[in-house]
């Protein structure tokens, strides 16, 4: 007759404090995740219209969705997203809503509500290169981020002056391009420059566009209730001046 083999009672005691555990912190987990009305998609550290400071949401577009949710309240968290996907996320349904200047194309189901904030675009170079004037860009690169009225213009300069437009999807990205001598000129948002001036002390102004400018819009589902909300509420901003406000103080 064959002897059972006994589990020695250390390796019970593992597997024990294991599912112990394994359950606490699935608790937590669940707990932690606060249900909200709307997930609303954004570029993230890209001050000075959205990035976080201590773990809490800052900017442009934290102010202006706060100050919608005071007149038509509602709960929200600002989900980090590419520009050139926000459709993608839009229409897969894993956010509501997008608030950004984009010029991606928006799906058929897509809305985007009228400009709410209307920012210019700039050219710069670094004040190491030979560049100075607009005409200089012949035969050189010219950088922006993808899918943005800075592309836009980029690609306008590009053919004007015989440059070469290369589109990027952050300008951090395209930064790293330029100091690495691939490309020569960045073509930016003005307020992003403004807010970046440490990061761009080396860098000079070429030009200022006011005819190529950022129109920047929260994109959301037809029909949904965020429309309602947001028609709402752009309305109350107009009517007691705070949408005026905001855009004085960026």
């Amino acid at each position: 007759m064959r002897k059972k083999k006994r589990i020695p009672v250390s390796i019970m005691l593992l597997v024990f404090l294991f599912l112990l555990t394994g359950c606490t912190l699935g608790g937590t987990k669940q707990e932690a995740e606060t249900k909200v009305d709307y997930y609303i998609g954004v570029i993230d550290d890209n001050a000075p219209y959205y990035y976080e400071e201590d773990g809490l949401p800052k900017g442009y577009y934290a102010d202006f969705v706060a100050a919608m949710a005071k007149g038509e309240p509602f709960t929200y968290k600002f989900v980090p997203v590419d520009a050139s996907s926000y459709n993608e996320n839009l229409s897969k349904k894993s956010i509501d809503g997008f608030i950004g200047a984009t010029n991606a194309s928006s799906g058929k189901n897509i809305l985007a509500s009228k400009s709410f904030y209307t920012s210019n675009i700039c050219v710069l170079a670094p004040k190491s290169s030979n560049i100075s004037t607009l005409k200089q860009i012949k035969d050189n690169s010219i950088a922006a981020p993808a899918d943005t009225e800075e592309e836009v213009f980029a690609k306008y300069l590009a053919n004007r002056y015989k440059g070469r437009a290369v589109p990027f999807l952050s300008v951090k990205e395209a930064l790293s391009d330029i100091e690495a001598g691939n490309t020569q000129i960045l073509v930016a948002d003005k307020e992003y420059y403004k807010q970046h001036k440490e990061t761009f002390k080396s860098w000079k102004v070429l030009k200022t566009s006011h005819r190529f400018q950022n129109e920047h819009r929260l994109f959301m589902q037809k029909d949904g209730k965020l429309q309602e909300i947001y028609s709402k509420g752009i309305k109350a901003l107009e009517t007691n001046g705070s949408l005026e406000h905001f855009s004085n103080t960026l």
